[in-house]
């Protein structure tokens, strides 16, 4: 027996946060870094990191997966009750099965990603 509900969508996001004169991106920040010599890489994602959209954060993985050497793609993403993008998953071009055995696809299950979540409003 099949029960047609939908799932339960929770939260309320904000829009994306504007951009503000005195916050540095973190993609300022690493340049800086790398400027002053503190720094191997150029761009050097780390754990915590907040930024003004979902396609700041597109920019800044992507600028790294170039840096490093493998491309990027969008992956799954969620909606809340009213819509709008509260997660986003940006991973490995590689990443993910071959839909068949034998293809030619350059899909190998590359573990390589990024999840980005929108915070909840006050």
């Amino acid at each position: 027996m099949h029960l047609n509900r939908q799932r339960l969508r929770i939260g309320r996001a904000p829009p994306d946060r504007g951009p503000c004169a005195g916050r540095v991106t973190h993609l300022e920040e690493t340049i800086r870094r790398y400027a002053d010599k503190q720094s191997d890489n150029v761009i050097k994602p780390k754990i915590g990191m907040s930024f003004d959209s979902f396609g700041e954060a597109y920019d800044f993985y992507n600028l790294y997966s170039w840096e490093v050497g493998f491309g990027i793609r969008y992956g799954k993403s969620r909606l809340n009750v009213e819509r709008t993008k509260c997660l986003q998953e940006i991973v490995c071009g590689c990443s993910g099965k071959p839909e068949q055995q034998n293809s030619r696809s350059c899909r190998c299950e590359c573990p390589a990603m990024t999840q980005e979540a929108r915070e909840r409003s006050p």
